[in-house]
């Protein structure tokens, strides 16, 4: 064999161990390459749907602070006596009051509660207006998000999730008397939105 076949030989089966060794590499739709995420990465909320985010969020830690970290109704209901929630706050709190009325429409709905000599509306149906869980949790964040539209759309879930673990109100709870944990936003000593998370007739 001449030193030129020998020396095309070997650079063949350099070759061919070359293109062993390699990783086959898959394509995305635009023809970029595929890379595998790195396992020691962050997780952020920015990876993920909103749905998903609230499925991180709702169940394992909304939820449950609004359940047990809720704030007393006597506190709040002490500051806003004494004119002293001026700038625009909200919290999760524990309410136990009689129901006044149910007026549900096709969209939007109210119960109308009447806690001690306060009359809350507590809003429940398919659209609710404001922030109010969103922004009582220590647990949602802006900087987790990719924008203020995704940090305004994750209310909606919230709410939505909200809607479900109340169930579905009636006349026939005109009169009861229920325990609602709920979120509520208190602007300029004025409780501008109510959102029920947990409902219990009886006031149990």
């Amino acid at each position: 064999m001449s030193y030129k076949k020998y020396f095309q030989c070997i650079g063949l089966i350099l070759c061919l161990n070359f293109l062993a060794a390699c990783t086959v590499t898959e394509l995305d739709a635009d023809g970029n390459p595929i890379l595998p995420k790195d396992p020691n990465a962050i997780v952020s909320f920015q990876d993920f749907t909103l749905s998903e985010v609230a499925d991180q969020l709702w169940q394992p830690k909304v939820f449950p602070e609004a359940t047990q970290d809720f704030v007393s109704w006597d506190s709040i209901k002490s500051q806003l006596d004494a004119q002293q929630i001026i700038t625009k706050q909200s919290y999760f709190v524990r309410l136990n009051g009689t129901v006044e009325s149910v007026d549900l429409g096709r969209i939007k709905g109210i119960i109308k509660l009447k806690v001690g000599d306060t009359r809350i509306d507590l809003q429940v149906g398919r659209v609710i207006k404001g922030n109010s869980i969103r922004d009582a949790s220590k647990y949602v964040l802006f900087d987790d998000f990719k924008n203020q539209i995704r940090f305004a759309q994750i209310s909606r879930e919230f709410n939505s999730r909200a809607m479900l673990s109340v169930g579905k109100p009636d006349s026939s709870w005109v009169s009861e008397e229920i325990s609602v944990i709920a979120a509520i936003t208190v602007d300029q000593n004025t409780i501008r939105d109510a959102v029920p998370m947990q409902i219990t007739r009886g006031g149990q």
